[in-house]
């Protein structure tokens, strides 16, 4: 259920830092009508599998919910479908007869209007995220969660969450020999929290690196790798 927790909670972080543009073929993907998606990225992958993510803006989020288990009902396998709720945010999603996963997200953006994002995700076409990102930089024993990486033209984007046992400076001692050893430059080295929250920010010619450490209750360091290159 942790493991569960992080990727959903990530995936929707990921998808609200990725640059946005004009649907171009939005209606791959199931939406209410007189609605104007916009898709997130036009390649991406999750773990390997081909992923299509767009978003909305809805004013009427129990008609939207009330949409998407009409549709569910009438078109995934067998008519089922899984819901959830959190103080944060409503989900909902079933597989697909062609095999994809579709999920529905939605999370408040202020009082009135809900972000809603949709996706739709080829589970069979994914991939050990541990082989994904064998050029990354770790600890010994750190465990990858999840790999993404998506391009919009000439950008290119990275975002990984591994996790280990270290502490959080352990780690961040790591990566500093790591980085400035092989020629990149430190932009950000600051404490959010003493031994709990730590970021650093490499570049190297067209590369940019964030790097995230949470010390977790679980006893576990999450590390949060998100690297942008045009």
């Amino acid at each position: 259920m942790y493991r569960i927790k992080i990727i959903f909670g990530s995936l929707l972080l990921f998808m609200v830092a990725m640059p946005h543009c004009l649907a171009a073929n939005a209606d791959a993907l199931p939406v209410p009508p007189n609605t104007a998606p916009q898709i997130v990225s036009n390649d991406m992958r999750f773990n390997g599998a081909p992923m299509q993510i767009i978003q909305f803006t809805t004013l009427d989020p129990d008609k939207t919910l009330e949409f998407y288990r009409k549709y569910f009902e009438n078109n995934a396998q067998k008519g089922k479908y899984a819901e959830n709720t959190t103080s944060r945010r409503k989900m909902i999603g079933a597989m697909m007869p062609d095999k994809r996963l579709i999920n529905v997200e939605m999370t408040a953006e202020n009082e009135k209007a809900i972000k809603v994002f949709v996706s739709s995700l080829d589970v069979f076409k994914m991939e050990i995220p541990e082989k994904l990102a064998r050029d990354i930089p770790r600890m010994p024993g750190t465990e990858v969660i999840q790999h993404q990486d998506s391009r919009d033209g000439t950008r290119k984007d990275r975002f990984v969450i591994m996790q280990n046992k270290q502490s959080v400076e352990g780690n961040a001692m790591y990566l500093r020999e790591h980085y400035i050893g092989t020629g990149w430059r430190r932009d950000k080295d600051e404490t959010i929290k003493t031994g709990e929250h730590r970021q650093l920010m490499f570049s190297k010619e067209n590369r940019q690196l964030l790097v995230d450490m949470q010390r977790k209750s679980e006893g576990v360091t999450l590390v949060i790798y998100n690297e942008m290159a045009e």
